[in-house]
């Protein structure tokens, strides 16, 4: 009897990407000139009241939202996600991340893509790339409009886990999972996995990999 179609789960930002994708997805939008240092500066700050504890990860996406794409229609904010997404798949996605995308979809697996981006430029990530299926965070329309603020749960840490093992419940059994992040907020989504794979990991998930004999890998 054959083995059962594996779900690869894969992260986005610095795992399948070589950096984060939001900040400079944002500045994409905003093009050049004196609006750009603005918007860095303004960011900088929301930042740092973030790390302060005096704001979650969900406003300041939010934030970051209302100073820069917040009231665009939906069709400019896919125009901004296509050009964006087709620049960076030319010069910021690993080499070993299309390797293992490509051994999984060769094999017959179900791909997924679960990130902490906002959905209308993961979903074209995600479709770019051929997977079947993207978890991402939900963005919020009003008249097509954009609007500065999450739908639901940010889709990182516990969140995303909780995301991720929703969908597989909908998919036939029997299931095997295989998950890949660098991040460790999603450690627990590795060791839920039936293989979980650190790939060019930060320092906190290296050291939690190699005490836990998960596999780190390292996709150039």
């Amino acid at each position: 009897m054959s083995a059962p179609p594996t779900i690869a789960v894969f992260d986005l930002d610095r795992t399948v990407t070589r950096a984060g994708t939001y900040t400079p997805f944002l500045l994409f939008c905003a093009g050049g000139g004196p609006t750009v240092a603005w918007i860095v500066l303004r960011g900088l700050v929301a930042g740092l009241i973030y790390k302060a504890g005096f704001m979650t990860r969900s406003q300041m996406k939010g934030r970051m939202l209302a100073l820069t794409i917040a009231g665009a229609p939906r069709a400019q904010v896919h125009g901004w996600a296509e050009a964006f997404v087709d620049r960076w798949l030319k010069t910021h996605v690993r080499p070993g991340a299309v390797a293992a995308i490509a051994r999984h979809k060769a094999a017959g697996d179900h791909l997924v893509l679960a990130t902490a981006s906002f959905d209308f430029y993961a979903r074209v990530f995600a479709s770019r790339l051929g997977f079947d299926h993207q978890i991402a965070t939900g963005s919020v329309w009003q008249e097509d409009r954009l609007q500065a603020a999450v739908n639901g749960e940010n889709c990182y840490g516990p969140d995303k886990l909780a995301a991720v093992k929703a969908y597989i419940e909908t998919l036939p059994d029997p299931k095997r999972v295989v998950a890949y992040s660098d991040h460790h907020t999603d450690f627990e989504l590795l060791r839920a996995a039936d293989e979980g794979v650190a790939v060019n990991p930060n320092n906190k998930l290296r050291k939690r990999a190699n005490a836990g004999g998960m596999a780190v890998v390292d996709w150039g």
